[in-house]
C-alpha cells in the first residue's frame, strides 16, 4: 500500500484544502487592498468606495495592521509550502505598508515645512477613538424660539474657571451634516480642546432641511451669536471676543454668519440684535454655492443634498446660491479667517479655498489657508491624526493673532 500522509483519495486531505483556504484568503485579502488603494489614491465618490479611502486617510498607519496580519498570514503559508498564498500576502504586506507611510510621511514633511511638531504618542493615544459625539443635555440652554414653536438650543461648554479676573473668549461652534444632518456637540474634542485653552465653547443646534431652510439654518446661528453676546456676562465672557468655527456645512454657515452681518436677505431668526463675529475659522467648508453643486467629485452624494437645502439647482434659484455664498459678503470689514482643507477632499473642490483666499487677499482681510497633504474631508474625525494635529497648531497660532490670544493655556494636546 501506498502512504499518502496527509492526502486522502482525490487529493483533497487537510493540507490541500489548508493551501486552498490560504489562497483564497490571499486573493480576497489582495483584492481589497487594491481596490482600498484606488480609493485612496483618486477620490471617487464620498457616497460609494470612496467613503472607505477617506477613512484611511483619516487612520493611515491603522493598515499598519493589515500589514501585520498579512505577514503573520505568510507565514503560516511557509508552513504549508502555499507558494501562490504566500506571494500575495507578500504583495498586502508590501502595499499596506506603502499605503500607510507613504502619507504619513507626506504630512510629516508639510508639518515640517509649517513648524509643527507632530506627537506619534498622540496618534496612538486616539488610534481607538473617534471625534463624535451628541448632545449634552446637561449643558444644553435655550437660546431662542423658532416661529413654529420650536425650541433651539445650544450645549455650553465651560472652560472650568472661576468666575474672575480678565473676561474670557468664546467661540461659537457649528456642527456640519451638509445642511441636513447633525447635531450640537459633534465634535466634542474640539470644545474640550478650546476649553483647555481658556476658550468658553457654545455649541450650537440649528433647523436642519428638508424643507429648505436657506434663510433659518444662518438666521438660527446668528440668533445664537446674539444670545451668547447677550448673555456673556452670564459666563465671563468678553462679548466682543466671541468667534465662530466649523466643519463642512458648518464651516459655511461659520462663513456666512461673519461675513453676512446686517444683510437683509440673512436676517436673524427671532429679529434678534445681530451681533459680530471677532475671527472665523473654516474647515473644509464651501464658499461658493453654485461651484459647490457643479464642481465636486461625489455629485450624487452633494446635488441632493444642496438642492434640499436651498430650495433647487443654481439655474432656479441663482439669487439663493450667490447670496449663501460667502465669497458675496467679503468686504474690509470681513473678520480674519483661517481655512484649512484636506488636499485630498472629495467633496468640497480645492477651487473653494483658492477663491476665498483670492478674495480675502483683494479685501485685504487677514487670513491663512492651509491645504494638508493626503487627507480628506472631515480628516478631524481622529483626532489624534497628523492632520488634526497640524490644524490644531495653526488654529492656536491664528487665535493669537486674530483674538489675542486666551487668558490661560492648560494642557492643549
Amino acid at each position: 500500500m501506498h502512504s499518502r500522509g496527509d492526502q486522502e483519495i482525490g487529493g483533497w486531505g487537510p493540507k490541500t484544502i489548508r493551501e486552498w483556504l490560504l489562497t483564497a484568503v490571499a486573493g480576497l485579502m489582495t483584492l481589497c487592498v487594491v481596490i482600498l488603494a484606488y480609493c485612496m489614491l483618486y477620490p471617487v465618490r464620498w457616497d460609494g468606495p470612496g467613503k472607505l479611502g477617506a477613512i484611511a486617510l483619516w487612520f493611515p498607519l491603522h493598515l499598519l495592521m493589515i500589514t501585520l496580519v498579512s505577514c503573520v498570514l505568510a507565514v503560516i503559508a511557509v508552513r504549508s509550502r502555499a507558494r501562490l498564498a504566500l506571494s500575495l500576502f507578500v504583495a498586502v504586506a508590501v502595499l499596506t505598508c506603502l499605503m500607510s507611510l507613504a502619507p504619513a510621511i507626506a504630512m510629516w514633511r508639510q508639518a515640517q515645512r509649517l513648524n509643527v511638531p507632530l506627537s506619534l504618542v498622540s496618534y496612538l493615544v486616539h488610534a481607538a477613538s473617534l471625534n463624535l459625539g451628541s448632545p449634552k443635555i446637561e449643558r444644553t440652554r435655550v437660546y431662542g424660539v423658532s416661529q413654529d414653536g420650536m425650541n433651539l438650543e445650544l450645549d455650553v461648554w465651560s472652560s472650568g474657571h472661576a468666575p474672575a479676573g480678565p473676561l474670557r473668549p468664546a467661540v461659537l461652534m457649528i456642527h456640519g451634516g451638509a445642511w441636513t444632518q447633525g447635531n450640537r456637540s459633534m465634535l466634542p474634542a474640539w470644545n474640550h480642546w478650546l476649553n483647555s485653552l481658556g476658550y468658553e465653547v457654545f455649541d450650537v443646534d440649528y433647523r436642519l432641511a428638508p424643507p429648505a431652510r436657506w434663510q433659518e439654518e444662518v438666521g438660527d446661528i446668528k440668533a445664537a451669536l446674539a444670545w451668547v453676546a447677550a448673555h456673556a456676562g452670564d459666563y465671563h465672557v468678553d462679548s466682543s471676543r466671541i468667534s465662530v468655527m466649523g466643519g463642512s456645512a458648518g464651516g459655511n454657515l461659520a462663513m456666512l454668519t461673519a461675513y453676512s452681518l446686517n444683510d437683509r436677505h440673512l436676517p436673524p431668526t427671532g429679529n434678534a440684535r445681530q451681533a459680530p463675529a471677532r475671527c472665523v475659522i473654516n474647515l473644509y467648508g464651501p464658499t461658493d454655492m453654485a461651484l459647490g453643486y457643479r464642481i465636486t467629485m461625489s455629485p450624487d452624494y452633494v446635488r441632493p443634498r444642496m438642492r434640499s437645502y436651498i430650495g433647487g439647482t443654481p439655474d432656479e434659484v441663482p439669487d439663493r446660491y450667490r447670496i449663501l455664498s460667502p465669497l458675496s459678503h467679503i468686504d474690509a470689514s470681513t473678520p480674519p479667517t483661517i481655512t484649512i482643507i484636506g488636499g485630498s477632499d472629495r467633496l468640497v473642490a480645492l477651487d473653494h479655498v483658492r477663491l476665498l483666499d483670492h478674495a480675502l487677499s483683494t479685501a485685504s482681510v487677514p487670513h491663512e489657508t492651509y491645504v494638508l497633504d493626503a487627507n480628506d474631508h472631515g480628516f478631524d474625525v481622529n483626532w489624534g491624526g497628523f492632520g488634526t494635529q497640524i490644524a490644531r497648531a495653526k488654529i492656536r497660532e491664528f487665535l493669537t493673532t486674530c483674538d489675542g490670544g486666551p487668558p490661560v493655556s492648560l494642557n492643549a494636546n
